[in-house]
């Protein structure tokens, strides 16, 4: 923090909320403790920086999402309180959190272990599930939008911003929001986000957590913005050897180029962090080591060992370095050895007890014991049958449990075949069972049934393949090769069950792999007409495509070559066919008033034939006419009819 005085500071903004020493600074605010006078509540204002209030289309777009900002509710989520504008200030009011950022962990650190990198992640996702549930992207994912507060919770700050910024900037500036170390490829493209760039985003964290630096660097942010275009996010295990190829599976199946190979949401990334959580035996949640408040110890009871046991109450005290003198074992107090005042008789003397005297002695025993079953009794607890919460809703439960004077506690969520989402699977004590009157009844919530969705692997390696069906808790099944004209050699064509399918736990996925193209012989069509030379090529496994050539030696429509014109090629290749369109067209000339003779030449000089249809003796030999006309155009060798006079 650099607390410190502001012109702002000491003013109330909207007559309500009083602001105090500045506490971070950033490129688009400023965020400042406050003070809810009206609530008396201790709240950071996050103050925009000066100007945006007079962009209307900004103080619009940030109205918007400050309001559905403020409908998210999750413990992992920094609350937002209220919006305002006040004398040329746009503010935020926020839930003040007490603590440091991911950023300032990773300072203090450099990189993480496994287990707390995802003890940070797992709550980060949960939050963003539940903004992508209610349809909010956050699009600014990164350390310093992670708070860690002093004991130890993980909350996510700023949903929504990023949007409202945007929406006011890219029209007029083409300014692509967001930090350039965490940004999607998509949003540097386009400069929009969503919910798989949040996944991307958050990909590109667990890198960094488990590396200790972002997967690119470059001179310039434009240089950085590019090479998360053009490069893949590498695998952690390659900077640092020895990281599980299940946390690599996870950053390569979050932060791949393409969207739709990626988690679909924050969800399912999340699915799958738990998933290898568990796969790995990594403890949930642990403590992150010095940024957290140290634990509380259940103080532990000391009990003197010379100290009579009696009814009166035991005061607990905390264990220290040394006992108390009262109990310390050397103390010769404790021990001490004295003289009895009445010796104890001997053996004669108690034969010479009366009989009456035994049975007074036994009558009193009895009455010891009838005095402390009474007391028991009279101090128990009253027990109260468990009734039957198995099935219902959370809400319902609590209140059946309630209403028998029960408490409700529960365990950890769990899937279930045969109970819906959010319903009791379990209580313990069971139903019917005695427990005592407002003890606390275990219950364990369903999650539904444990499915999980077969990722997109077309075109990624088999090595790669394996390594996200098994990030995403299914197993690896047989491999089929076949000939595929698409898919590069070696890489995966399909899976059995498809891509997108939501299967149980360890359901077997199989791969088919490309063999590459196949080599097919090529057919000889030259000399057939057109229809059957294309019929023979699609039967042979090619695909024909016709091009038309004139030609006054092959008649039309018969093709006149192709290519390739032999050998072999590749399954669905193209084969070219060179179709005859006939003889070319030529101009016809103009031979009226021409003698026959003259005429004759002039039509021969041009590529036609004469016929003459009509010759009127008694005249001069001359074309008075001809079909076609002059100036239309006939192949080539076609016939000039003429009338003669």
């Amino acid at each position: 923090m650099d607390n410190a005085a502001t012109p702002l500071t000491g003013k109330v903004l909207n007559e309500r909320y009083l602001v105090g020493p500045r506490i971070a600074s950033g490129g688009m605010a400023v965020v400042y403790e406050g003070t809810d006078t009206r609530l008396e509540r201790r709240v950071a204002l996050k103050v925009m920086h000066t100007g945006m209030a007079s962009d209307p289309q900004f103080v619009e777009s940030f109205v918007r999402e400050a309001r559905s900002a403020a409908a998210l509710s999750h413990p992992n989520i920094v609350a937002v309180h209220d919006q305002g504008t006040d004398s040329g200030e746009i503010y935020l009011v926020m839930e003040f959190v007490t603590g440091s950022t991911l950023r300032d962990l990773l300072r203090a650190r450099g990189r993480l272990s496994v287990n707390e990198a995802l003890d940070v992640l797992e709550p980060v996702l949960d939050a963003l599930s539940a903004a992508h549930a209610a349809g909010l992207a956050h699009r600014d994912v990164k350390p310093e939008n992670i708070l860690i507060t002093s004991d130890g919770r993980i909350k996510v700050a700023d949903f929504g911003l990023a949007r409202a910024v945007s929406g006011a900037t890219q029209a007029t500036r083409g300014v692509v929001i967001g930090t350039v170390a965490y940004l999607a490829p998509e949003q540097v493209q386009g400069g929009t986000g969503n919910e798989r760039s949040d996944v991307y985003s958050a990909g590109v964290l667990l890198f960094e957590m488990l590396t200790g630096k972002p997967p690119y660097d470059g001179d310039t942010p434009a240089i950085v913005a590019v090479r998360h275009v053009n490069e893949d996010v590498p695998a952690p295990s390659k900077l640092i050897p020895g990281s599980p190829a299940a946390m690599d599976a996870l950053v390569t199946g979050a932060t791949n180029r393409d969207p739709s190979v990626r988690y679909s949401d924050a969800q399912g990334f999340l699915a799958a962090v738990r998933a290898t959580r568990q796969r790995l035996g990594l403890p949930a949640i642990a403590a992150i080591g010095g940024f957290i408040a140290e634990p509380t110890f259940h103080d532990t009871l000391i009990v003197s060992t010379d100290s009579p046991i009696t009814s009166s109450p035991v005061t607990s005290s905390p264990v220290t370095s040394s006992p108390s003198p009262a109990a310390a074992p050397n103390d010769p107090e404790r021990f001490k050895t004295g003289v009895l005042s009445n010796p104890v008789p001997t053996e004669p003397d108690v034969r010479r007890k009366s009989r009456k005297g035994l049975v007074a002695f036994l009558l009193v025993i009895a009455l010891a014991v009838a005095a402390g079953a009474g007391a028991w009794a009279l101090g128990r607890t009253p027990q109260v049958v468990v009734p039957k919460v198995v099935g219902l809703t959370e809400l319902q439960a609590k209140a059946a449990l309630s209403k028998v004077a029960f408490t409700a506690k529960f365990a950890d969520d769990s899937f279930s075949e045969t109970v819906a989402t959010g319903k009791v699977i379990s209580s313990d004590p069971v139903a019917g069972a005695q427990a005592d009157e407002k003890s606390a009844v275990t219950l364990t919530v369903s999650k539904g049934p444990e499915r999980y969705t077969i990722p997109n692997l077309a075109k990624r390696t088999v090595t790669d393949a394996e390594a996200a069906i098994t990030g995403s808790n299914l197993t690896v099944g047989t491999t089929t090769q076949s000939y595929n004209s698409t898919v590069g050699k070696g890489l995966v064509v399909s899976t059995s069950p498809k891509a997108g399918s939501s299967v149980k736990r360890d359901t077997v996925v199989n791969l088919t792999v490309s063999k590459g193209p196949e080599i097919l012989k090529v057919p000889n069509v030259t000399g057939q007409t057109s229809s059957a030379a294309q019929s023979a090529v699609s039967k042979a496994g090619f695909k024909p495509a016709v091009t038309l050539q004139y030609s006054e030696s092959v008649a039309k429509g018969v093709v006149i070559s192709q290519s390739p014109s032999a050998g072999t090629a590749a399954r669905d290749s193209t084969i070219t066919l060179v179709v005859s369109n006939g003889p070319p067209l030529v101009a016809v000339p103009n031979i009226v008033s021409k003698s026959l003779s003259q005429a004759t030449s002039i039509l021969s000089a041009a590529g036609f034939k004469i016929s003459v249809r009509t010759n009127i003796p008694g005249g001069g030999n001359i074309v008075v006419q001809q079909v076609p006309g002059a100036g239309s155009s006939r192949p080539k060798g076609s016939t000039i009819v003429v009338d003669v006079f």
